[in-house]
């Protein structure tokens, strides 16, 4: 959408928002009502371990369940993503950083909801199925509000709705020409998604696995989600005014320095992430049900998840460009290669080679690093070599070499803060040792990378793009 409106005049991008939309509410309603008929049948599809496993029958019920509360979530996420689509090509992102949480604050309500009126609901419904219903209204409840909060914003811009005709929605060339680009990219952005389904499926057969993975994978993306929101789409109207072959050196430039940008984001991160993902894990979740042996699970995972880490954010950034340039067939053929290899390393590391849960995720990473370098060679060959692959791969290396020796410092920090914190006697309580130790270790582990780093390349700093993305 972002790509499509940045090359329309106002009325026609106002006329195809408003046409769109009406598309994606009659997909969405079609699309639930189906769920709704069929809700058991799709979690059957989507996890058979658990009508296998002994202790799935209540997982199965409370998924079922779920899934029938969280329709609302279906109907309303296409002309939610249209619109957030349209504010960022007017320049407006600071809407879209923000609507997420909004879901967050209901779910977190609902939680609160659930053990307010646990007690007094546990003659009537089950504890747990009681508790998961609540937390999918609070899903629910959140991206309706982040519809009603759009619209508010829309009606304040002087874009009241009106009514539409099926007719002219169907003769509008704007409108078949969106659906061209969004048809394949739909594809191309749903794989982590289609690939979560994948590794669900699988997931269903190990006890505790899909709740590990849920957790890994939330925490890993956390911080790549964030990124991807803030520096990513508020430049994509950027790179498609530069689609045309006699700007492309300047894409280019453009393109290496957000590379660099992320990369330099992204890797203290994740390397702070590899080297304290034990106690971090162990301060937000080893609290009731979750032991020692889950921390140990949903750990390893989120190591195997950060192997990837880098390439997702690369991979997300090459698709932007090539929707920028009015590519998504290429991008589409890459995410269906990868969901099917994603499918066959599952099977090879679950059945054949026994790695469990770590093996879905190690699968996960494997082929979003591959999918991403594939993508990188296509982008270099649509552009007739302008990209000089060997100096930003030779730029990266070096950053990765950043990122190990910032890992190692994270690593001798923290083991240091751990030994001179046993002696404190002025912190009595023993997580707040643990908070401080992991906070001053990741905190000192990733300025010694950004030190590195820009003693390095002097040249990072902000300028091209990033001076849009800052003024936006």
């Amino acid at each position: 959408m972002a790509t499509t409106l940045s090359k329309l005049s106002k009325d026609r991008g106002r006329r195809l928002i408003q046409n769109t939309k009406v598309l994606m509410f009659l997909i969405g309603g079609i699309v639930g009502a189906f769920i709704l008929k069929f809700a058991e049948s799709i979690i059957y599809a989507s996890s058979p371990g658990l009508w296998v496993l002994a202790e799935g029958q209540i997982s199965r019920k409370l998924a079922i369940s779920q899934l029938k509360f969280m329709i609302p979530c279906v109907v309303f996420s296409g002309p939610l993503g249209l619109g957030f689509g349209y504010l960022s090509a007017e320049g407006d992102n600071f809407l879209a950083c923000i609507s997420p949480a909004l879901s967050s604050f209901w779910i977190i309500a609902s939680c609160v909801g659930y053990v307010s009126m646990r007690e007094a609901t546990s003659f009537y419904l089950d504890g747990a199925l009681f508790g998961g219903i609540m937390i999918s209204c609070g899903a629910s409840l959140g991206v309706i509000s982040q519809w009603l909060m759009q619209v508010v914003v829309h009606e304040k811009r002087g874009h009241s709705s009106s009514s539409v005709s099926w007719l002219n929605i169907l003769k509008d060339r704007d409108v078949r020409e969106f659906f061209l680009l969004m048809l394949p990219a739909t594809l191309t952005s749903g794989m982590a998604q289609l690939a979560s389904l994948t590794d669900l499926y699988f997931a269903s057969f190990i006890p505790a696995a899909a709740a590990g993975l849920s957790y890994a994978h939330l925490i890993v993306m956390a911080p790549l989600g964030i990124l991807s929101s803030v520096i990513i789409l508020p430049l994509l109207p950027t790179f498609s005014e530069l689609e045309k072959p006699t700007r492309w050196p300047n894409l280019m430039e453009n393109l290496k320095q957000v590379v660099m940008l992320c990369m330099v984001i992204v890797l203290p991160i994740t390397s702070a992430m590899c080297v304290l993902a034990e106690p971090i894990i162990s301060i937000l979740f080893q609290w009731s049900t979750c032991d020692s042996n889950a921390s140990a699970l949903v750990s390893s995972l989120v190591l195997c998840y950060s192997i990837g880490s880098p390439f997702y954010i690369i991979r997300e950034l090459l698709v932007m460009v090539f929707y920028a340039l009015g590519d998504s067939q290429q991008p589409s053929l890459i995410s269906m290669a990868a969901i099917i290899l994603n499918a066959f390393l599952d099977w090879l590391f679950v059945s054949k080679f026994c790695l469990g849960a770590q093996g879905l995720a190690l699968s996960t990473s494997l082929v979003t690093s591959l999918s991403a370098l594939v993508l990188f060679y296509l982008l270099s060959r649509k552009l007739s070599g302008l990209l000089d692959t060997m100096a930003l791969v030779g730029s990266l290396l070096q950053l990765v070499l950043c990122c190990i020796i910032s890992g190692c410092t994270t690593s001798v920090i923290y083991k240091m803060l751990q030994y001179l914190s046993s002696a404190a006697s002025f912190i009595r309580f023993s997580i707040l040792k643990e908070l401080l130790s992991i906070f001053l270790a990741g905190s000192l582990g990733i300025c010694s990378f950004l030190l590195l780093a820009f003693l390095r390349f002097p040249e990072l700093k902000l300028k091209g793009p990033f001076k849009t993305f800052i003024t936006r």
